[in-house]
C-alpha cells in the first residue's frame, strides 16, 4: 500500500471492478433536461433571512475546511455501503473545491462503485491533472484503465455512457416528490426555520440532484444559519447549472461579503444589478448597486 500525504491509495486495493466492494484505500484502518429557473421560484437571501444576517463576520469557514468535511463525510457512507449518498458526499466536496484532488478520486471511487464508469473516469483523469504526486496518477491511470474495461463489457448502459447518479430520467413520483420537499423547504425558510429547511431541501436535491432552485434554496437556508461557505458551495453550483441565472449572483455575493471577500462580492452584485434575467428581482436591483458601490 502506497501512502500520500493526504490520503491512501494504492493498485491492488481498487477492488470495485469484480463486485461492488468498497475500494479498500476508502475503508477505515441518474438525462434529465435542467429545470427552468421560472419553473419553481427560489426564495432570495434578501427577503428570506433576518435582515442583517450577513452583516456580522463569523469564524471564517473556508471552502477547503467545507470540502474535508463532506470527504468525511463521504468515507463514513461509503463505509456503510451507502454509496449513492456517499457520491454525493464527494460531490458536494468537489463543489465547495473544484481543485480538491482527494475529492475528484473518491467521487470517482464512488461512481465506479454505482457503475458509472465514464464519470468516474472523468473525475480520475482531473484528479490526475491536478496532482504532482507520481503514486496519485498512478493509481488513477490504473481506476481508469480497468474501468474502461468494464465499460467494455457493459456497453451502452446509461452509467456506462457517463450519467451521473439522479441524472437520468427521473421518475415522476420522485420528481414529484422532490418537488413536495422543495416547496416544504421554501416554507420553512418564510418561517425562518433555517434547520428544517436545510434537511428538506437537501431530501429535494437528493431526489432530484439537477434541481437548480432547490441548491438556491439551499443557499438561502445555509444563510439564515451563518453557513457561508456552505451557501457559497450552492449557489456556485446552481451557476453551473443555469448560468444565466440571476438568483444565485445575488446569493453568492451575501455569501462572499460574509466571509470577507468583498471584491468578489462587489463583482457579483453588479452583474446582478445589471442582468435581465426572468428571476431578477425589481427591489434588489437598486439595492444590488449601492452594495457594489459601497464595496469599491
Amino acid at each position: 500500500m502506497v501512502r500520500t500525504r493526504r490520503f491512501q491509495l494504492g493498485v491492488s486495493a481498487v477492488v470495485w471492478l469484480g463486485t461492488l466492494a468498497v475500494p479498500a484505500w476508502a475503508q477505515p484502518q441518474a438525462s434529465e433536461a435542467k429545470p427552468a429557473a421560472q419553473a419553481a421560484r427560489a426564495p432570495g437571501p434578501a427577503t428570506d433571512t433576518p435582515p442583517g444576517a450577513v452583516e456580522p463576520q463569523p469564524p471564517r469557514t473556508s471552502q477547503a475546511v467545507l470540502a474535508a468535511t463532506r470527504i468525511r463525510d463521504g468515507d463514513a457512507l461509503m463505509r456503510e455501503r451507502r454509496y449513492r449518498e456517499a457520491a454525493f458526499a464527494f460531490l458536494d466536496a468537489e463543489h465547495a473545491a473544484p481543485d480538491h484532488v482527494e475529492a475528484r478520486f473518491k467521487l470517482g471511487n464512488a461512481l465506479a462503485v454505482l457503475g458509472y464508469y465514464a464519470r468516474a473516469i472523468d473525475e480520475w483523469e482531473a484528479a490526475s491533472r491536478l496532482t504532482q504526486d507520481a503514486a496519485i496518477r498512478q493509481s488513477a491511470q490504473d481506476n481508469i484503465t480497468r474501468a474502461r474495461v468494464k465499460q467494455g463489457e457493459l456497453g451502452a448502459s446509461p452509467q456506462a455512457v457517463g450519467q451521473p447518479p439522479g441524472s437520468g430520467p427521473v421518475a415522476d413520483t420522485t420528481r414529484a416528490q422532490a418537488r413536495r420537499a422543495y416547496e416544504q423547504g421554501v416554507q420553512h425558510i418564510s418561517q425562518r426555520a433555517y434547520g428544517p429547511a436545510l434537511q428538506t431541501l437537501t431530501q429535494a436535491l437528493q431526489q432530484e440532484p439537477l434541481l437548480t432552485v432547490a441548491y438556491i434554496a439551499r443557499g438561502s437556508a445555509n444563510i439564515g444559519l451563518r453557513r457561508y461557505a456552505e451557501a457559497a458551495a450552492d449557489y456556485q453550483f446552481a451557476l453551473k447549472l443555469e448560468p444565466d441565472a440571476a438568483s444565485p449572483l445575488y446569493g453568492l455575493a451575501e455569501a462572499y461579503r460574509a466571509l470577507g471577500r468583498n471584491l468578489e462580492a462587489r463583482d457579483l452584485y453588479a452583474r446582478y444589478a445589471r442582468s435581465t434575467a426572468a428571476d431578477v428581482r425589481p427591489e434588489l436591483k437598486e439595492e444590488s448597486r449601492q452594495k457594489a458601490e459601497r464595496l469599491r
